[in-house]
């Protein structure tokens, strides 16, 4: 039976590639099926963190909301469209979103003056006290994560992980990590 194991291992990894063929997602190798496991399982580790530092914070923010915020602190001002397609959500969806940061006083909305049907979004000191609240709160979390890990484990993470963001900020397809490109309120500003 454990003979085999790594037959089987070898079948389900190349399964993995087989489905994913169709998808642009094919480059991946079957050995590398058990790193993008573990990296989705900290992604999911690092969603729970952010949500956490989230939860007890005023005014109440959703994680989209909290996105948000940093787009729009990260290029000092956005258009509601901007935010949209940062955001990857219609202009709709990024309205009625803008709507609930300005009645929760976290966002200044104003006509632009040079196009009044643009509004330009700005975050207010409300919006940025809630940003480094939640900030330090995550970091105590992630330093207390870090503190049941052997010192040499924690700098292969750290290396690692900086290859990830390194990664993520030359690939195209992580919007995440895309400037936006436009003549508007932010040009020439960019990601701080």
């Amino acid at each position: 039976m454990l003979s085999a194991m790594p037959d089987a291992i070898e079948t389900v990894s190349e399964s993995i590639v087989a489905e994913l063929a169709d998808d642009d997602a094919a480059s991946m190798l079957a050995g590398q099926a058990d790193i993008v496991d573990a990296v989705l399982a900290a992604n999911r580790v690092f969603v729970a963190v952010a949500a956490g530092a989230l939860a007890n914070l005023e005014p109440e923010v959703t994680l989209p909301q909290f996105r948000a915020l940093v787009l729009i602190d990260i290029h000092d001002a956005m258009t509601v469209a901007q935010l949209a397609e940062a955001l990857g959500v219609v202009p709709s969806t990024a309205t009625r979103m803008c709507d609930r940061l300005v009645a929760k006083e976290l966002v200044d909305r104003v006509v632009d003056g040079t196009n009044r049907r643009q509004m330009t979004l700005t975050l207010r000191p409300e919006g940025r006290t809630l940003i480094e609240q939640s900030t330090r709160q995550r970091k105590r979390e992630v330093n207390r994560l870090l503190k049941s890990i052997p010192a040499r484990a924690q700098a292969d993470l750290a290396e690692a992980l900086g290859l990830l963001v390194q990664a993520a900020h030359s690939s195209d397809r992580t919007r995440a990590s895309r400037r936006l490109q436009s003549t508007g309120p932010d040009a020439g500003r960019g990601a701080r």
